[in-house]
């Protein structure tokens, strides 16, 4: 919820663990960034590693250590506290969210203003950060004996292919997010992935990932370009989750049926490039295209409103 404290904001969330350990320093003057000159910087990787190895082996205890703050994650403990008052009776999975390591690897720079993913060392320590924050998070969701789903959000894949970001390689990021995924499998979790713009599609399809959601309202042609990709991931019973309603003041100009009619459009692209019309009606999800955090109230409720008129219309009309 960026808009109540700075706090918030995306790399807060996600380097309290770094900044713990002393991998990250904070400043007032500066963002946050690793420091890798400092005296002892052997020292505190060490102890990093040590202590993902001791909760590879069974000390899941250590979790604990990789917890979201709470000064910077509250919507997140007003869910939980929810949660464990008995709230959402009817809910038929738990839905969390973590970021991606492109994402926070490329926010998150070195003492001279290097982004953290270019060096391979601090890559690999934003990947496994991210891997137990996901493990830590679907323990605190699974308490509540419905099955949790884990979303990985990856706005900056869509920096991929970009003459900027050339040095962006597709089986590294692949193998990134398989390594979160791992994980989240290993802790009883579903593992999704968001990416709210057009990418290579490719990489994540070809992932170990369960289900795909995509900005279906702006970005529907770019993923239909991946035709056997596609099929192969619906073929391992993949879910696409099909962002068709915009999070953004188009909203208020669109109705369930004109959103439904989008869908059906997209369904026949889809079909007549080979997929299953069966597949496609019962491995969906319906969701917003992107998430709603910066957007006003109103803004927020319609595009809610909105998406379950629309999954409610088309589970009654194809019966998924």
């Amino acid at each position: 919820m960026p808009q109540l404290t700075s706090a918030e904001g995306l790399i807060n969330q996600y380097i309290a663990p770094l900044v713990k350990i002393g991998l990250v320093v904070t400043q007032p003057d500066r963002s946050p960034f690793f420091d890798t000159n400092r005296a002892d910087w052997v020292d505190r990787v060490t102890e990093f590693y040590s202590l993902y190895l001791r909760i590879l082996e069974g000390e899941h205890a250590l979790l604990d250590f990789f917890a979201f703050p709470r000064k910077a994650t509250k919507g997140f403990y007003a869910f939980v506290d929810e949660l464990a008052k008995g709230g959402f009776p009817k809910a038929n999975y738990i839905k969390g969210q973590i970021t991606g390591p492109v994402t926070l690897g490329l926010q998150l720079n070195d003492q001279y203003l290097k982004a953290a993913y270019y060096d391979a060392l601090l890559r690999d320590i934003i990947v496994k950060t991210i891997a137990l924050q996901a493990c830590w998070q679907a323990k605190i969701l699974s308490q509540y004996e419905v099955p949790v789903i884990i979303f990985i959000d990856e706005p900056g894949l869509s920096a991929y292919g970009q003459s900027s970001y050339i040095t962006l390689k597709k089986e590294e990021i692949t193998g990134e997010l398989n390594t979160i995924i791992d994980s989240l499998h290993m802790a009883g979790a579903h593992a999704g992935i968001h990416i709210c713009a057009g990418t290579d599609w490719s990489m994540i399809l070809e992932s170990k990932v369960d289900i795909l959601n995509f900005d279906a309202f702006e970005y529907f042609t770019s993923l239909s370009l991946y035709i056997d990709e596609l099929i192969h991931f619906m073929q391992r019973d993949g879910i696409l989750a099909w962002g068709l309603v915009p999070t953004s003041d188009k909203i208020f100009n669109l109705t369930a049926n004109k959103l439904i009619k989008s869908f059906n459009q997209h369904l026949d692209v889809l079909v007549k490039k080979s997929l299953i019309i069966e597949n496609l009606l019962s491995q969906v999800i319906i969701t917003p295209s992107c998430g709603i955090g910066s957007v006003a109230i109103d803004t927020g409720e319609k595009v809610y409103q909105l998406t379950r008129n629309v999954s409610m219309q088309l589970r009654n009309k194809h019966i998924y």
